[in-house]
């Protein structure tokens, strides 16, 4: 069984304040409408206590079969600034990855920038750091959309 490590970065520009943007992080209704990879894939939130030493758990997938299992806990938050939290992933019930994620909020010019770094440990070649990197590609062009979508007038 073998164990392959990496460390991803991934820096992301939006037009909204670091404010609102660690907003969609922080607030579990929002949260759910992006956090999760997958064009059309669907998402189960269950627990989300946003706080230090609190967890958020959710089951993802295509329509139907939500396979994945993500089990997150939040290790330190500085509002507005950062979040670092430490997650697992299964599939099924099977431990693909184990990761140790930090979060980082800033201004650029009018709108915000994301910094995220992520050190994982890919378990049994049940995932890849290519995988995930598409992935978080994926759930932060949903949180883009999510952003947009809440200054759109009613």
């Amino acid at each position: 069984m073998a164990v392959h490590h990496a460390t991803i970065v991934i820096q992301r520009s939006f037009n909204a304040t670091p404010e609102r943007v660690f907003a969609a992080w922080a607030e579990p209704d929002a949260r759910a409408r992006w956090d999760y990879p997958g064009d059309g894939w669907e998402a189960i939130q269950g627990a989300n206590e946003f706080a230090v030493g609190g967890r958020k758990l959710s089951r993802f997938g295509p329509p139907g079969d939500p396979l994945y299992t993500e089990d997150t806990r939040y290790e330190d938050i500085v509002p507005g600034e950062r979040i670092i939290f430490a997650y697992t992933i299964s599939r099924r019930e099977t431990p693909i990855t184990a990761s140790l994620a930090t979060a980082e909020f800033s201004a650029e010019g009018c709108g915000a920038r994301l910094l995220l770094t992520e050190q994982a440990a890919f378990l049994d070649e049940g995932d890849t750091a290519a995988d995930r990197e598409r992935g978080w590609g994926e759930a932060l062009d949903k949180l883009d959309a999510e952003l947009s979508r809440q200054t759109q007038p009613a």
